[in-house]
């Protein structure tokens, strides 16, 4: 048999010109297309086949991987969120990994509460306070200072006071009407703020002794010039020389050094009289930001101790009204003390185990009475002092709280308490508020609409300390990533602060108190960012309000533009002016309002000021101290979450 012929082998594939036209190609040598086509006909074999490359997959894993790293270094447990099968991809990442700027929000901020998905990065805008300069980002200052502000007016030196021309301390009193006049403005201003005497009972003995005093008592002489005190310093340096004749400069001075002189004639550094030691706590109170006051704290918490108002008294001889008030004075005392521990911490002893204050007005308690009186149900005289002192039956009863403040006792900083904890104990108290205080609150009342203001600046001013960006710039190289949300809630918290501050200071109440329970540190990070945000924040109601607290700022403290060498308010300065330019200009397109009537009063002076040629060198922060302003030493937010938490214990 013969063999049989051979045939050349037919490609495998279509030739060149074929694959590349995607037709059918009939693989001989040349093909039928190519020859129609009179084009060289070729048999290429085509390249090896890779899979395709999903950049978008490689690119969220990255991101994913990035985010994880971040959370483990920041202990944050994110162990419900892994719900996918590790593959390939993610150990090839590890070689290549880069931080995305956008990646602290997920290692800072509690925001998302479901896995870290593309889509809310997708919703991540870069925060306006990454662009301030270094003097906007750790302002120098803090706390701008009122013009009747106490701490302006220091107490004169110990010498001054007891040198030996000092007249006899009876012919120091007012006259007879203006006892009565400071008595009253005492009762309406200061008393509900501290509720550490009984206004029944001492009215009557301050009137006794109006036309006596050079035989007054040492424990009440004391208590009248601390009154007196207290009066003048609730007031204004106007209402001072409409009612009294006198500025308030020297009315301070004169009433101040008086209470220390009786003070000291009634032996109050080893008193164990209640009324002096009442006497003593009124007058600390009337300058509480003080050195002076912050040494003395500590003797009158001794003293209080040694009188035994840190303990239950079962004493049988020792009557109801007595025993309420030394629980009201001890509460005053324990609020009194938080200040000095804005840093340093109290031991877990310290937050108290004496029983809160009764809710009853004065009027239902009596020297003579043997058993306590019913509490109301509603809001008494005690309204704004209980719901200050409702803290520590938080502490002691949430979960919370116990889990909050207990890392910070242990020494933890801001960043190892999580976002999402602290979050949820400022919800907690301010659903605690809202429900026993500030739903019975008639705010036409001035003492219900002062204490809603604290309420609401306080957790307020809490939120925005936890959520502000300076801790995760701190982390970042100063850059910061928010979603919309988390920014639109820094700016209304700061804005609420800011406003409740105003409420604040337009009350009949004490203003020096309010900011004493509250404490003012931290308002100039408010006003920076909300001035920041309105750069592209332009219109609403919100908006316009923010713009009327920030005249207002302005107003009040004029050397923020007059000082042009202070680098800090020249840099304020200009990022007002900046903002102020976006907000004029969304108001003459939406409004058609001629400019003129548009710019605010502070906006045309700071104009001015540069039209005027006067050069502001905006460099490095320079730790001024100008008149009207609490220069501190900037600490950072992170290593003392006991600093703005303390708020909610000053009472």
């Amino acid at each position: 048999m013969s063999p049989t012929p051979t045939t050349p082998d037919l490609p495998r594939y279509a030739c060149t010109l074929c694959a590349r036209r995607k037709v059918k190609c009939d693989k001989s040598s040349p093909c039928s297309n190519c020859l129609k086509a009179h084009a060289q006909c070729l048999y290429e074999p085509p390249a090896s086949h890779r899979p395709r490359k999903r950049p978008a997959d490689d690119h969220l894993l990255a991101r994913l991987a990035t985010y994880e790293d971040l959370m483990r270094k920041h202990k944050v447990d994110f162990s419900h969120y892994d719900t996918w099968i590790p593959s390939g991809l993610e150990v090839k990442q590890k070689e290549s990994e880069v931080q995305s700027p956008a990646s602290i929000f997920f290692a800072t901020s509690h925001s998302t509460k479901t896995c870290p998905s593309e889509n809310i990065a997708a919703n991540l805008e870069r925060c306006l306070w990454s662009d301030l300069s270094t003097e906007l980002k750790y302002p120098p200052i803090q706390t701008p200072r009122h013009k009747d502000d106490p701490f302006l007016h220091p107490t004169p030196s110990l010498s001054a006071i007891f040198s030996s021309n000092q007249p006899e301390l009876y012919k120091l009193h007012p006259e007879p009407r203006h006892i009565y006049r400071c008595w009253q403005i005492f009762v309406e201003c200061v008393n509900p703020l501290t509720k550490i005497v009984h206004v029944p009972t001492l009215q009557q003995r301050i009137l006794d002794a109006t036309w006596d005093t050079a035989n007054v008592s040492r424990p009440l002489t004391a208590m009248l010039f601390a009154i007196y005190t207290q009066a003048i310093t609730s007031m204004s340096s106007d209402e001072c020389l409409d009612t009294f004749g006198e500025t308030r400069d020297d009315l301070l001075t004169r009433y101040r050094v008086a209470t220390i002189r009786a003070l000291m004639e009634a032996d109050f550094l080893t008193t164990r009289d209640f009324e002096v030691l009442q006497a003593f706590v009124l007058f600390l109170l009337a300058n509480p930001d003080s050195e002076l006051t912050s040494t003395l704290t500590a003797a009158a918490i001794r003293l209080g101790q040694k009188m035994g108002l840190d303990r239950e008294n079962n004493d049988p001889e020792v009557s109801f009204f007595e025993k309420e008030m030394r629980v009201r004075l001890w509460w005053r005392l324990l609020g009194l003390d938080s200040r000095s521990h804005a840093v340093t911490k109290p031991p877990l002893s310290e937050l108290n185990d004496v029983r809160p204050p009764l809710n009853v007005n004065d009027a239902d308690l009596h020297p003579n009475m043997v058993a306590a009186p019913v509490e109301h149900n509603g809001p008494t005289e005690m309204l704004c002092i209980l719901m200050k002192y409702e803290v520590s039956n938080w502490l002691r009863s949430s979960p919370t709280a116990a889990k909050v403040f207990g890392s910070i006792f242990q020494g933890s900083t801001k960043g190892d308490t999580s976002m999402q904890l602290q979050d949820d104990a400022v919800n907690e108290l301010e659903a605690i508020y809202q429900e026993k205080f500030l739903r019975k609150c008639d705010r036409r009342i001035p003492l219900h609409a002062l204490t809603y203001a604290m309420a609401k600046r306080g957790i307020a001013r809490m939120r925005f300390k936890v959520h502000h960006p300076r801790a995760r710039a701190a982390v970042n190289g100063g850059e910061v990533y928010t979603t919309r949300e988390e920014s639109d809630m820094l700016f209304e918290s700061a804005v609420t602060s800011l406003e409740m501050v105003d409420v604040a200071i337009h009350s009949k109440l004490s203003s020096h108190l309010f900011a004493h329970m509250t404490t003012s540190k931290f308002q100039m990070d408010a006003y920076i960012y909300v001035i920041s945000e309105l750069r592209r924040r332009c219109s609403g109601y919100r908006v316009a309000l923010t713009w009327k607290l920030v005249e207002d700022l302005f107003d009040e403290h004029p050397e923020l533009i007059d000082d042009t060498e202070n680098t800090f308010f020249a840099a304020l300065g200009d990022l007002t002016l900046e903002a102020w330019e976006s907000r004029r200009k969304e108001l003459v397109q939406t409004q058609g309002v001629r400019e003129i009537i548009l710019t605010p009063r502070c906006i045309q002076l700071l104009w001015d000021k540069r039209q005027k040629g006067q050069e502001l060198n905006v460099q490095l922060p320079t730790v001024l101290d100008p008149p009207g302003f609490d220069a501190i030493q900037w600490i950072d937010d992170r290593d003392v979450p006991w600093d703005y938490w303390n708020e909610f214990l000053q009472l």
